[in-house]
């Protein structure tokens, strides 16, 4: 039994003429009849009832008509879902983040990414500086990263927002209430720096910072996490470096002062795979490209 003899007899059932249902299905009437009577065979029961004058549905093709309806509706949503998937409008979608990108574009991107494509479900795994390895062998479709992650030739970057960089301080310390500082000022402070696993990206930063501005960073103490290292922060052993967006997500104890610098920036931004051209791929650069102009 092919879809083409169910929508056939469905004709016919609707319109109990032939003629008619070979108009509306713009076929001639003989082939019409030829399939009616191939899928009755098939079926090995009559589904009409024909008579020069008349058509008309046995109790076999009633029953029939109600089914066939419900075919080629499963049908059309089969092909409907199968062609949104090729298009990269249904389907799951699996994106890697690092927790850097969790305060800054990480809530922006999915909001976009929901609104644009509401019938993708977008499951979300956070990365380390394992992600990349994830990425790289498929189990995810794309990473929201920082700029100073370390990212294989063959990747894709597309950038997407900046962040401005802050020194975060005690909240007693005597540089905490200043509108900005030099990052010499901080020289005979202790520096907390970063050891666990956003290390990576973090102190490449860092290095980037230190180079620009000729400064040596003698780490004191380090942390695993941003939370932990704005909880020394908060405990007076010393000063760190974190993006603003970070920062708003520790304030007890905390001052968050900007660099006199306005162009001491953090990146954040999209990673794929460079030979990733699928429909998926597609709609996640869209939705990169979009948020670039919203922010």
């Amino acid at each position: 039994m092919e879809l083409r003899q169910v929508r056939y007899f469905l004709a016919v059932a609707e319109e109990l003429h032939f003629g008619r249902a070979a108009e509306r299905l713009h076929i001639a009437e003989q082939p019409l009849g030829y399939q009616i009577r191939k899928l009755e065979q098939e079926l090995g029961f009559k589904l009409l009832d024909r008579t020069t004058r008349s058509v008309s549905l046995t109790p076999a093709g009633r029953s029939f008509m109600a089914d066939a309806r419900k075919i080629l509706k499963q049908a059309e949503r089969a092909a409907d879902s199968a062609r949104r998937i090729a298009a990269g409008e249904a389907g799951v979608v699996r994106l890697g983040y690092e927790s850097a990108t969790i305060p800054s574009i990480l809530p922006s991107f999915v909001k976009l990414f929901r609104a644009e494509y509401p019938e993708i479900d977008l499951v979300l795994v956070e990365h380390s500086m394992t992600g990349l390895g994830a990425l790289a062998e498929g189990a995810t479709d794309a990473c929201l990263v920082t700029r100073y992650t370390r990212l294989p030739s063959s990747f894709e970057y597309l950038p997407v927002m900046k962040d401005r960089a802050v020194v975060a301080l005690p909240a007693d310390h005597p540089l905490a209430s200043r509108e900005s500082v030099e990052l010499a000022e901080l020289s005979d402070f202790s520096f907390l720096g970063y050891a666990g696993t956003e290390s990576g990206p973090a102190n490449q930063f860092m290095s980037h910072l230190a180079a620009d501005t000729e400064q040596v960073f003698a780490v004191s103490q380090v942390a695993e996490t941003y939370a932990a290292l704005l909880g020394l922060v908060a405990a007076g052993l010393g000063f760190t470096i974190v993006t603003g967006s970070i920062g708003r997500l520790f304030l007890d104890d905390v001052s968050y002062v900007p660099f006199v610098n306005p162009s001491v920036t953090v990146d954040y931004g999209l990673a794929l795979r460079g030979d990733d051209q699928s429909p998926f791929s597609s709609s996640l650069r869209t939705v990169a490209r979009h948020l670039a102009v919203l922010i």
